[in-house]
């Protein structure tokens, strides 16, 4: 069997997958709409791009989520800017430990954040600190699992991170611009 024919159920699943986001997506409007969906048979690595059923407008940025070893993590982007609009990040954690994937509008830089606790837990940024706002998240992703998350995102500055406990401090944040 070629690579061809065993890659075709995969793209026939994303596709269907960004059609049904797509649809989902039109119950959203404004800016920090969101859309999260998981893509049932999607292999990490795979290089998903727009479909018809996004339209031209939507941009995709893949986003990998994990761990180099005991004391590092990672947030790796396809790229760190999209025009403004309606953007998806298909994400997927390609570590060993449970990982989430949030969006925060701020002209904080990534890196920049003050680590308090946060919902009761130690070791966490504020996502509700003053200049600093939730647009969308994936939820916490188990090891080996894709979701979407389809945004519209305003021109601007936005920091991606992990917000579960240590893992912003070890490493999971990265600058994200709108333009």
């Amino acid at each position: 069997m070629s690579v061809l024919s065993r890659s075709r159920p995969l793209v026939a699943s994303l596709v269907v997958g960004m059609f049904l986001l797509s649809a989902c997506g039109n119950l959203n409007q404004g800016t920090g709409a969101q859309t999260v969906a998981m893509i049932p048979g999607y292999a990490p690595g795979a290089s998903p791009s727009p479909s018809p059923a996004t339209g031209p407008s939507a941009r995709v940025v893949t986003v990998g989520l994990g761990e180099t070893d005991a004391t590092h993590m990672y947030i790796h982007l396809s790229s760190n800017q999209a025009p403004s609009g309606k953007t998806t990040f298909v994400v997927t954690n390609e570590g060993t430990k449970t990982h989430e994937f949030v969006v925060l509008a701020s002209d904080t830089p990534a890196a920049n954040f003050p680590i308090v606790s946060f919902e009761g837990e130690a070791n966490r940024i504020d996502e509700k600190a003053k200049g600093v706002i939730n647009v969308g998240e994936t939820g916490d992703m188990e090891p080996g699992t894709t979701k979407l998350l389809t945004i519209d995102l305003a021109s601007g500055h936005y920091a991606v991170v992990c917000n579960l406990p240590g893992h912003y401090a070890m490493g999971m944040h990265e600058d994200f611009y709108v333009v």
